[in-house]
């Protein structure tokens, strides 16, 4: 084959190569799946659990779907990190998940992502967004966010609904007593975390005037298992659409990561970046506003960052509102 020949064969074939690679969505550091149109995501151990569509879907680390349930409705998930409790079942994780039919389900996972055991842990009269759910000792403890009004009211002089931020706990992930309400405003109250650190419950969660206003980030503090909270402190003012992803302990005391339109404020989600933010223990900033070296840091909803040994694993959303692509990107450990 001459040179000319052999030039456009050569394009031909790296043509036929892209093609193959984007079929799947695989990246050097990651995948991209392009319009997946997921509602949520969380890592599980090396897989990836989605909410599609009020469904729930078990991703592998290259994008494919390993596992979908029927008949098991999700918009809203939390994974539990810690080991997953009583051995004689199998379990691996544990799941807390809520739907737009106002059920908060507990679900058991194997380490590959089976399905042991789904028990509706509350059923309430409105709306319950943000499930989240920790292990202390023998005693686990569920949150999530009940909407009374409007919900997502986009409007500065708009009426917001009552956002109540619902604390419970249980023995045996069956019975579930109501222990108190954390904090309830008529502002949007989203994107909750709990943390237990030496014995003390700490509960971050974005404080909003406006759907995809300016909102600030906040913690609160209990040191009696959740019967009483301390007063909202904020971490971050409400300057930007601050999406909060997770606050994680450090080595120093704690390193925060959102999403936000911090150089760019109004355009929310489609002008997001990821930024991390370092505290002290007892909460004095150290550092705010640090843009990640994340790859692809551009139009993201971030939904959660883990280590896992020298790296960082960033799971977002690129373009939520509208392409609603679902990317996995890796990062040697940030400074």
């Amino acid at each position: 084959m001459n040179r000319q020949m052999w030039i456009p064969a050569l394009g031909v074939l790296v043509g036929v190569l892209a093609l193959a690679a984007g079929k799947n969505g695989m990246e050097e550091n990651g995948f991209t799946l392009p319009g997946y149109h997921n509602a949520d995501a969380k890592f599980l151990g090396e897989h990836i659990i989605t909410s599609v569509d009020e469904g729930i879907q078990i991703l592998d680390m290259e994008g494919n779907v390993a596992r979908q349930y029927e008949g098991l409705n999700a918009s809203w998930l939390y994974v539990q990190e810690e080991d997953a409790g009583p051995e004689e079942r199998g379990a691996a994780w544990t799941v807390a998940c809520s739907n737009h039919a106002n059920e908060t389900h507990i679900l058991r996972l194997t380490d590959e992502g089976e399905l042991l055991e789904d028990r509706l842990a509350v059923k309430t009269d409105t709306l319950a967004i943000d499930p989240v759910l920790i292990r202390k000792g023998d005693v686990w403890f569920l949150t999530h966010t009940c909407i009374e009004g409007t919900i997502n009211n986009p409007d500065p002089q708009g009426e917001n609904g009552i956002y109540t931020v619902k604390l419970y706990r249980s023995e045996d992930l069956e019975q579930w007593d109501h222990v108190t309400d954390i904090i309830s405003r008529k502002q949007n109250v989203e994107d909750g975390d709990l943390r237990c650190v030496d014995g003390t419950l700490y509960y971050f969660f974005e404080l909003e005037q406006y759907d995809k206003g300016p909102s600030a980030i906040c913690v609160m503090s209990s040191e009696d298992d959740g019967s009483t909270w301390s007063e909202p402190l904020e971490l971050l003012p409400a300057a930007a659409d601050n999406e909060m992803a997770s606050c994680e302990p450090t080595e120093e005391g704690w390193r925060l990561y959102v999403s936000s339109d911090y150089t760019c404020v109004g355009e929310s989600y489609q002008g997001a970046s990821v930024y991390y933010a370092d505290y002290t223990r007892d909460f004095q900033p150290i550092c705010t506003y640090q843009l990640s070296a994340m790859p692809d840091n551009a139009s993201v909803r971030l939904y959660e960052v883990k280590e896992t040994g020298r790296q960082l694993r960033f799971l977002f959303a690129r373009n939520f509102l509208t392409d609603c692509d679902l990317l996995l990107r890796t990062l040697d450990n940030e400074n």
